[in-house]
This record gives structure tokens, C-alpha cells and sequence, in this order.
């Protein structure tokens, strides 16, 4: 099994189920504790989902759908034919199929350019749900860039004069549909859960990877959740910095 065969086995894997004692998930989940790409991409899948469980169970039954959805298929089954059933339930089933074959589709053909939106919201909600790893745990801002440029990563990026001034906290290497993303951490001194050591965040990637990247000197604020961001480009680079706090909070650091 290689790196793609098992993301198209790992894309329907869900945690805490029967599929942890499949031995198709077993041997595609071994795969991602011994390929670090391949682990880094599960767990950002595995993040989305929780996200979008999350935001499900949030959503209220409107008081009365089960017994409305009960009543309804009961007044059905006693007036359809057997053979109209058959159809319905064998529609029912096709259509389940081809959304499954359509989300399957989406996340695993090959995606060119995707909105700044997007992958904006994805570097907060990697951070707030699901706390990244850091590949390197350093201070030293100069040891932070040369293992990003090692790995292949954006390490020709430029630091706003008052974020340098933070305390680094070390870095880790993202993927962004197939784009290489830097994550370099900072602390600027005022969280005090040391569960979390970092409550800056600077994500840098390539400016063509995105679609309607800011123009250099623009800078767009958006509050996502508890994280305040900004977003700004310059040069052939875009920039999220992103942090725990409000945008006076985020507007020290630029």
C-alpha cells in the first residue's frame, strides 16, 4: 500500500468506530505513523471532520420531526406497491452512492488554486480544534527558518519588525492541497496555559497557491471564532498571522 492508496482508504475512516479493527484501516493507519506527510494529511482531515461534526451537532431537531418523518413513511408503506417501494429504497441507495463517490471525488482530485477564505479558515481551525505538532521546538528564529527552507518549505519569508520581537516557539510544516505551508510559533508572553506555549501563529505560503491574495500593503482582518487574523502579501509570498486575542491584540505584532 502507498501514500495515495491509503488516503483513498483514509478518507472514510471514522475515529472511535468498527473501522479501527478493519484491517484495510489498520494497515492504512499503520502507513501514516511511518510516512510524516501522510500523518500530518490525516490529521487535517481528521480536524475537518470533527469541525463539521461539531457544527452538525449544534444544529436543533425542530421539535415533532420524528414523529412527522414516522407518520409520513407509515401513510407511504400502506399505499405504494411493493415494486414502487423496491424502486424508491433502490433510488435511495443509488443516490446515498453517487454523494459519497462526489465528496470522495472532491477531496481527492487535485486541487491547482483555492480561495484565500478557505485557506485561511483552514490554518485557524487546524490550530483551535486540533493544537499542530511542532516539527522543530526552538526559540531560535534563525534555527526556525533554515529547517523550513530544508524541508522544502517557505523559508525566504519576512517577519513584521514587531512580531520578531516575540518569543519564537518553534515550527511546523503544513499542506495546503498539496502546497507546502510554514507554520512558525510564537509567544508573546501573555498565555498562560501551558497546554498551549504558542498564541501567535504565522502561516506562509506561496502567493500563486492561493486565488484573490490580498495586494501588497492591504491588509484584511477577520476574526475567526477566538482567534483574531490578518492576512497581508508581499513579494511572492501571502501571510496569516493568526492569534489568540481580539484585532487590537493582533495589531502589536505587525
Amino acid at each position: 500500500m502507498n501514500s495515495q492508496e491509503a488516503k483513498e482508504i483514509l478518507i472514510l475512516y471514522r475515529p472511535g468506530t468498527a473501522d479501527e479493527h478493519d484491517p484495510e484501516f489498520t494497515e492504512a493507519l499503520a502507513l501514516s505513523k511511518r510516512d510524516a506527510e501522510l500523518g500530518r494529511w490525516l490529521q487535517e482531515q481528521l480536524a475537518v471532520h470533527q469541525a463539521l461534526r461539531s457544527r452538525f451537532q449544534q444544529i436543533a431537531v425542530p421539535a415533532g420531526l420524528k414523529e412527522q418523518i414516522l407518520s409520513e413513511r407509515k401513510a407511504h408503506v400502506a399505499t405504494a406497491p411493493r415494486l414502487k417501494r423496491r424502486a424508491v429504497l433502490l433510488a435511495t441507495a443509488m443516490a446515498g452512492v453517487f454523494v459519497l463517490l462526489a465528496i470522495t471525488s472532491f477531496y481527492l482530485r487535485p486541487h491547482k488554486t483555492d480561495s484565500l477564505a478557505e485557506f485561511r479558515g483552514r490554518m485557524a481551525e487546524v490550530t483551535l480544534r486540533a493544537y499542530p505538532k511542532m516539527d522543530l521546538e526552538t526559540n531560535d528564529l534563525t534555527q526556525i527558518r533554515q529547517f523550513l527552507a530544508n524541508k522544502q518549505a517557505p523559508g525566504d519569508y519576512v517577519v513584521p519588525t514587531a512580531l520578531a520581537k516575540a518569543s519564537g516557539a518553534g515550527c511546523a510544516i503544513l499542506k495546503w492541497r498539496g502546497h507546502p505551508v510554514s507554520m512558525i510559533c510564537f509567544n508573546s508572553g501573555k498565555n498562560t496555559d501551558p497546554s498551549e506555549p504558542s498564541d501567535l501563529f504565522l502561516f506562509v505560503i506561496d502567493r500563486t497557491a492561493l486565488t484573490s491574495a490580498p495586494e501588497a500593503g492591504a491588509a484584511q482582518f477577520v476574526p475567526l471564532n477566538r482567534m483574531g487574523t490578518v492576512t497581508w502579501s508581499a513579494g511572492d509570498k501571502t501571510y496569516v498571522l493568526g492569534g489568540y486575542g481580539n484585532e487590537a491584540f493582533i495589531r502589536q505584532y505587525l
